[in-house]
């Protein structure tokens, strides 16, 4: 009878667990449990912002002010709000970017927030990449500008979007052209076993116009 009543808890025990793992966000109750949190909030954003200082408010909550390392954040989508610092009141639009954070990965805004809402620059993040050779991972590429140019170490490859183009796991210079746009140009690692997703963003390049007495000298 006792051999019976504890082959029934073990079973019940195990049912129990099955449920909660198949109906809950495990890494949601992982990263409030001490000492396993450890493993779930070792994701890091950094938020820089060009040719200026900007506020970062995160999901709602003050983080202070650009540039912004910050460590420990657990997986899972957030909005990043920035708000460029300016002596002139309206004149920059405040922004907002949602970005998905995955485990043990380092994601990064670099951006110059212009005025009118323009932007130039990138959003970069991480998602776990199923079916992929050892070494390999994938990269997809957005642009806010249409038949925008996509050139990975100087190698023309298609206009945007690329979506999950393989790639192998190490560091390359991405560049992103479309014609009256500046070029934006960035450092990128494509890790193994991950999708590098980057957001791309691109300044219209300044028209200087030709003054009458310019034209008489």
């Amino acid at each position: 009878m006792k051999k019976f009543k504890t082959t029934l808890i073990i079973i019940i025990s195990i049912i129990t667990l099955s449920i909660i793992i198949y109906f809950l966000p495990l890494d949601g109750i992982a990263s409030k449990i001490p000492f396993f949190n450890r493993f779930y909030t070792n994701t890091i954003l950094e938020i820089i912002t060009i040719n200026g200082k900007a506020t970062v408010s995160i999901n709602g909550e003050d983080y202070g002010q650009t540039p912004l390392t910050i460590n420990e954040l657990s997986p899972g989508e957030y909005t990043v709000e920035l708000e460029k610092i300016s002596d002139s009141e309206n004149f920059y639009k405040k922004q907002t970017l949602n970005i998905k954070l995955t485990k043990n990965t380092t994601s990064r805004v670099e951006i110059e927030i212009g005025p009118a809402g323009i932007l130039h620059g990138a959003i970069l993040y991480y998602t776990p990449q199923g079916s992929l050779d050892k070494d390999k991972g994938a990269l997809s590429v957005l642009c806010d500008i249409k038949d925008s140019k996509i050139y990975i170490d100087g190698e023309y490859i298609k206009k945007a979007p690329i979506i999950a183009n393989k790639l192998k796991a190490k560091e390359y210079e991405l560049e992103v052209v479309a014609d009256s746009y500046e070029k934006l140009t960035i450092p990128i690692l494509i890790e193994d076993g991950y999708l590098l997703n980057v957001k791309s963003f691109l300044f219209p390049i300044p028209i200087i116009f030709e003054t009458e007495i310019d034209a008489q000298e």
